[in-house]
């Protein structure tokens, strides 16, 4: 076939797509509380209903499956092949520079939250098989454009997906980076608690608003006196800590910042809790002191790796485990805090789990594990990844090698999955999790020709 046509058919789509991709991203789609019969709230919901319309305008078939997920789907055949995006983003937190919803574009970059995690995906999906459509490119497969709702904070949507709809025969999730992630890292989220069993003159510490991100802003209410304020500032401007406070009847208002990063490198960012809990070491906190210096012993700015929870580890298909402090709410009376650990895949759910409980019962904390997701590994012969290899070499000329990861995708929600793009090895989109997320439309178009190589390799005959 010609291949040279059918990114001709993508180029001539690339005005259109961009507008799709900007109105879907004024889309403000952060999870919110369940509202007659959408689960993920109205955002996400709403950009469900935009791609399936859209899907439909271009001639698919389309299914919601009750606002968890949906799909739209093209060609024939009994196998399925899927591609897998996500339509929900991550909280916006502070710091932007660009109007977060805004889907500006400067110099060839687009910024707003989603660009690249992961509506580029979605939009460039239904846009390539639009292509393959239009090329007249004969399917023997039935090409599934999946679009889920609930990635960021859980994946309920595609378990639920596949209990409803139905497990496809393989699936490709552009939610990583070129070439192919063979290796996803395990994924447990674990709490600790604890009732103050005295005084304390901690009125509130909050920080985070989604476990997987690096919070950014960690906001205080403590009481005490002009000295003790002075002395925290004081150690703060010592530590190179960015801080401000003021003094209001008695109460100090101390807000530290930091650097958001994704919780599967928080190496990456700069924890505006842990820069908090720095400062206040200048003062006793009473009853929630215990919890404060377990937070510092144990998950301070340094331990990122584990090493302090004594959980440290690596092996050689993945990079090592990482701890991020993600979310914390204090008040008089109790503690919580949630941490995301991204672990090897040939960790040990259960000895982490022990080792942890370790570290922090001395303190008086109980922990509970409120999510585990085990780690994904497909071989890299697998054919599945060989031909995607291909896929990416026959459009970029280079042979970088499969590679593992911390993030966590969809491919881990399937029988046989695995992630692929749409991100290059050097890669100027960025900023998935943080301020000023952007993508570089000319990599993005990139990437779409390397989908629809993939569709032809792997899910038709004319190769």
């Amino acid at each position: 076939m010609d291949l040279n046509r059918l990114d001709a058919i993508l180029d001539s789509y690339k005005d259109e797509m961009t507008i799709s991709l900007q109105e879907l991203v004024r889309i403000p789609s952060i999870q919110e509380a369940p509202l007659g019969g959408k689960p993920f709230g109205e955002g996400p919901a709403k950009a469900l209903d935009y791609v399936l319309e859209k899907a439909e305008k271009f001639g698919f078939s389309t299914v919601n499956d009750e606002y968890y997920a949906g799909h739209a789907e093209y060609g024939q055949g009994e196998e399925i092949m899927a591609f897998l995006g996500h339509l929900d983003v991550v909280p916006l937190g502070t710091g932007w520079h660009y109007p977060p919803f805004g889907a500006e574009i400067h110099d060839g970059v687009m910024y707003g939250r989603g660009t690249t995690d992961n509506k580029c995906s979605c939009i460039m999906s239904l846009y390539v098989l639009r292509a393959i459509k239009e090329a007249g490119i004969r399917l023997n497969k039935r090409v599934r454009l999946i679009f889920g709702c609930n990635e960021e904070t859980g994946m309920e949507d595609i378990p639920h997906y596949v209990a409803h709809i139905g497990q496809p025969t393989f699936g490709v999730v552009p939610d990583s980076g070129f070439p192919v992630c063979f290796s996803e890292k395990g994924i447990q989220r674990m709490q600790f608690d604890c009732d103050f069993a005295g005084e304390t003159p901690v009125l509130s510490i909050t920080a985070g608003e989604a476990v997987n991100v690096v919070p950014d802003t960690c906001v205080s209410e403590i009481k005490g006196d002009e000295e003790t304020l002075k002395a925290i500032l004081a150690n703060a401007k010592m530590l190179g800590i960015t801080a401000n406070g003021t003094l209001e009847n008695g109460v100090m208002h101390i807000t530290t910042s930091g650097l958001a990063a994704h919780g599967s490198r928080p190496q990456d960012g700069v924890n505006a809790v842990c820069a908090l809990l720095e400062i206040l070491k200048v003062m006793n906190l009473g009853a929630a002191e215990n919890a404060a210096n377990f937070l510092r012993e144990h998950l301070n700015q340094t331990q990122w790796d584990g090493h302090g929870l004594n959980i440290k580890q690596e092996n050689k298909d993945s990079d090592a485990l990482t701890v991020n402090l993600g979310i914390i709410r204090v008040d008089s009376k109790h503690f919580m805090a949630q941490i995301d650990l991204r672990e090897p895949h040939t960790a040990d759910f259960e000895q982490i789990g022990a080792n942890v409980k370790a570290s922090c019962e001395p303190y008086g904390l109980k922990l509970t594990v409120f999510r585990a997701s085990p780690a994904l590994f497909v071989d890299k012969n697998d054919e599945l990844v060989v031909k995607l290899q291909a896929a990416y070499k026959a459009v970029t000329g280079r042979d970088e090698q499969p590679f593992a990861m911390g993030g966590g995708t969809y491919a881990r929600k399937l029988k046989k999955a695995v992630a692929f793009g749409p991100s290059l090895p050097d890669s100027k989109s960025g900023g998935a999790h943080a301020p000023d997320e952007h993508l570089v439309l000319n990599e993005w178009f990139t990437a779409a020709k390397i989908y629809a190589r993939t569709i032809v390799l792997l899910a038709s005959d004319e190769k």
